[in-house]
C-alpha cells in the first residue's frame, strides 16, 4: 500500500502540473477519450521509475511515451471489458484504500492541507482523485482476476519453463525454515514510576510559567523527529497515532495539556494546538525507558524457563506463542515464519540460524531489543536455482509467465473487437 500511495501521489503531482498544458486526444477507446495530459503523466512516472535524468535524449523518451500510452489503452480496454460484463469492486474496498492512503499521506506531509500545497492542487481534489484511482485499479485488478485466476502449471510446463529460462534466473541468498518466539526486555515498574514521576515534574514546569512546552521538549523529549521543533507533530488526522496517543489528543481542547499517556513507546505529555476538521495539531514531550542489565536478566530468566518447559514436553514453542507475542502475524502463525531469505534476518542472528542442529531450541539469544528462542526446521544453501530446493520459486516465475502471455493474447484479441482510435 505503501507503494502504491507513493506512486498515486507522483501522478498526482503529474497531474497538476499536466492540466497547465493545452491538452489534446490521444486516442479514443470505445467511448473513452485518453488526453495527451495521461500520457505524460505516465510517461514522467516511468522516467522516474527508471531514474532517468532531466536530460535523457528525445528518443528515450519517446520511447517512454509510447510505452505509456501502451499502458493506458491496456487499462482501458480492461475497463471497457469491466463495464461490458457489468463488474464492479465493492465500495468498502474502495473506502478502506482510500482511508489507508489518505493516511500516509498525512504521515509523510503532516496534513492532507500541506500536501495540496506541496501538490499544487486544491485540498478538495486530493481525496477525490485519490478516490478515482484506486477504484479503477482495484476494477482493473478484479477483471484480471476474472480472467485469469484459474490458470495453473503443470509438473511438465514447470520442468520445461525452467530448462528455458534457468541461465537468465538471479541467484538465491541462503534461506531458512524457523519459528521463533520473541520478548521484549521487561522493564521494572520503578523505572516507568520514575519517568512518570519526572514527566508530571516537567508539566508542573510548564503550567507555573518555569518553562515553556516548547523549551521543555527540546530539552527532554527523547522524539528525535519532533523535540527540534518544540515537540510539533503538526495537523494529522485519525488513524496516524497508535491508539492511547490518538484518544488523548482528540479528547483535549486547544492549548490544553494531557495527563501523563503511557504507548509502546514510552510516557508522553500532549498539547493539543489547534483543531481544523478532523485533523489536530498536537505537540508531545516523550520519555523512554531505557533497559538495563537487570532487566535484561529478567528477560532471559524468563525465556530460559520456558525453555525448560518446552524441553520437558509441558508446553511448545506455538503455545508459548500463541499466550506471549506481541506481533499479530507472527502470533497468526504460531512463530512458524516458513522459508526466508536469510539477508532479509537481523545481521547479528544470522549466524545462530545457519549453524544450530535442526529441529533443537536455542538458547535465549538477544536482538533487536528483544529475546528470542528458535527452531531451525530446515535450510537451503544459496547460489543457483535448481528445482530441488527451489521449485516453490520456479513455479510461481513459470505461473506468472503463463499468466503474462495470456494476458497479452487476450489484450491483442479485445483490442481487435475494439473501436481503436489513434490520433
Amino acid at each position: 500500500m505503501r507503494i502504491i500511495t507513493l506512486l498515486l501521489s507522483t501522478l498526482l503531482v503529474f497531474s497538476a502540473n499536466a492540466q497547465q498544458l493545452i491538452d489534446g486526444v490521444a486516442a479514443i477507446v470505445g467511448e473513452k477519450a485518453i488526453l495527451y495530459s495521461e500520457v505524460d503523466q505516465v510517461t514522467q512516472l516511468f522516467a522516474m521509475q527508471a531514474k532517468l535524468p532531466s536530460y535523457s535524449s528525445p528518443e528515450v523518451i519517446q520511447q517512454l511515451r509510447v510505452k505509456a500510452l501502451e499502458e493506458l489503452l491496456n487499462q482501458q480496454v480492461l475497463l471497457e471489458y469491466a463495464r461490458q460484463e457489468t463488474i464492479e469492486v465493492e465500495e468498502r474496498n474502495v473506502e478502506m484504500q482510500l482511508e489507508q492512503s489518505l493516511q500516509n499521506i498525512e504521515m509523510q506531509y503532516g496534513s492532507l492541507k500541506k500536501a495540496a500545497e506541496a501538490f499544487g492542487v486544491d485540498h478538495y481534489k486530493i481525496k477525490s482523485y485519490y478516490e478515482d484511482q484506486i477504484r479503477t485499479n482495484l476494477l482493473v485488478e478484479q477483471v484480471k482476476m476474472s480472467l485469469f485466476s484459474n490458470i495453473k502449471v503443470g509438473r511438465r510446463e514447470i520442468e520445461d519453463f525452467y530448462r528455458t529460462w534457468q541461465d537468465s534466473f538471479p541467484a538465491k541468498n541462503a534461506q531458512v525454515d524457523f519459528s521463533i518466539l520473541s520478548l521484549p526486555v521487561e522493564l521494572g515498574d520503578e523505572k516507568l514510576q520514575q519517568l512518570s514521576t519526572q514527566l508530571s515534574s516537567i508539566k508542573s514546569d510548564i503550567l507555573s510559567g518555569k518553562t515553556t512546552f516548547e523549551d521543555a521538549a527540546k530539552k527532554y523529549s527523547k522524539d528525535p523527529g519532533s523535540a527540534a521543533n518544540g515537540g510539533s507533530l503538526g495537523f494529522v488526522g485519525r488513524g496516524v497515532f497508535v491508539k492511547p496517543f490518538e484518544d488523548a489528543a482528540f479528547a483535549l481542547n486547544e492549548g490544553e495539556l494531557s495527563e501523563i499517556v503511557e504507548t509502546q513507546f514510552g510516557l508522553h505529555l500532549l498539547r493539543l494546538d489547534g483543531k481544523d476538521g478532523d485533523e489536530v495539531k498536537v505537540s508531545h514531550i516523550l520519555l523512554m525507558p531505557v533497559a538495563d542489565d537487570g532487566d535484561r536478566k529478567i528477560t532471559s530468566d524468563r525465556l530460559l524457563a520456558i525453555r525448560e518447559d518446552i524441553l520437558r514436553g509441558t508446553t511448545t514453542l506455538a503455545d508459548q506463542v500463541e499466550l506471549l507475542a506481541a506481533d499479530d502475524y507472527v502470533r497468526s502463525r504460531k512463530g512458524k515464519m516458513g522459508l526466508t531469505d536469510i539477508s532479509l534476518l537481523p545481521e547479528d542472528i544470522r549466524g545462530l540460524l545457519m549453524n544450530i542442529p535442526l529441529e533443537s531450541l536455542s538458547m535465549p539469544v538477544y536482538s533487536a531489543d528483544l529475546y528470542h528462542l528458535i527452531i531451525v526446521h530446515r535450510r537451503v544453501e544459496g547460489g543457483k536455482v535448481n528445482l530441488k530446493d527451489h521449485w516453490s520459486d520456479v513455479e510461481s516465475m513459470a505461473l506468472e509467465f503463463k499468466k503474462r502471455n495470456r494476458y497479452q493474447s487476450w489484450i491483442s484479441d479485445q483490442r481487435d473487437r475494439m473501436y481503436i482510435q489513434l490520433k
